[in-house]
């Protein structure tokens, strides 16, 4: 009977689909659109870019589209304030990426699962709070309370580091907290139950699996802290400017072309880091 009726049914036909035919106004429109995103990207993103790099190296640039001459007198211009501002800036940027994806990835682990109509909303919503300020009053009150006895900051990088800390905390908490799929829950207890034990399941399952959103809130972090502006001109003492407070003092004094060679060495540095950050490390076979 059973193969009879095997034999009854019809054989499956294997229909390949066909590709949908887009008209040629749809494709001519589409062809434009994306033309003009990339003119829109170009223009805003990679222009500037190019614009300083141009700037860095021109002996004079006035009123023309290019510059009159090249000349690398602006890179030999540069002091040593300007070098150490720039070690400082890759330090605070390091040290703020370093801390702000240790406390997130902590504070996304320890809201894992937490009703967040209670403590746990109160939590989440803290950790938010500095995107909604603005940075010069993030600044400004962390310069207020950090400036006198018993906790005084004032006059240390400390305070740098703690106010773009703040700045940070909520994008790096953010990579670890989407990153936290309930599938990696399913293999935690799966983990626990075969008797392993908490630092095991956190060194073992947990961090394994978030190496991805650790790479991104490390680059994500140390990219915030190199351009952050507002508040930390707020806060910096004397002998801890970053690069962009030097970038500002001389576009103020009208000093462009000199700015622009110091732009562009952050820029590269940063890029460098940037890479490493990303880049896999080969694991190492097991015998």
């Amino acid at each position: 009977m059973a193969d009879e009726f095997d034999h009854a049914l019809p054989p499956v036909m294997h229909v390949k689909a066909r590709p949908v035919r887009r008209s040629a106004v749809a494709r001519l429109l589409g062809g434009l659109f994306l033309g003009l995103v990339a003119l829109l990207c170009f223009w805003l993103f990679v222009l500037p870019v190019v614009v300083v790099a141009l700037s860095s190296v021109a002996a004079h640039w006035s009123g023309t589209i290019l510059p009159d001459g090249f000349s690398t007198r602006w890179f030999e211009r540069l002091s040593s304030s300007d070098f150490d501002a720039l070690t400082t800036s890759l330090g605070i940027g390091m040290g703020v990426a370093v801390l702000g994806t240790m406390l997130g990835l902590w504070l996304a682990l320890a809201l894992e699962g937490r009703d967040r109509r209670g403590l746990g909303a109160w939590v989440d919503t803290i950790a938010m709070m500095p995107n909604g300020v603005p940075s010069v009053v993030l600044g400004l009150a962390v310069l207020i309370a950090y400036h006198k006895r018993p906790v005084d900051l004032s006059s240390s990088a400390a305070i740098v580091v703690l106010v773009q800390l703040a700045l940070v905390l909520p994008f790096c908490y953010r990579c670890a907290a989407a990153a936290l799929r309930p599938e990696l829950t399913v293999l935690r207890e799966a983990a626990a139950s075969l008797g392993a034990p908490a630092s095991m399941v956190l060194r073992r399952v947990v961090l394994p699996q978030l190496v991805p959103a650790i790479r991104a809130s490390l680059a994500l972090g140390f990219a915030l802290s190199l351009g952050e502006l507002g508040a930390t001109l707020t806060v910096y003492p004397p002998g801890f400017a970053t690069v962009p407070i030097v970038v500002v003092g001389q576009v103020e004094r009208g000093y462009y072309l000199p700015a622009s060679a110091l732009s562009l060495i952050l820029l590269l540095v940063s890029l460098a880091a940037l890479i490493l950050i990303a880049a896999r490390v080969p694991r190492r076979r097991r015998d």
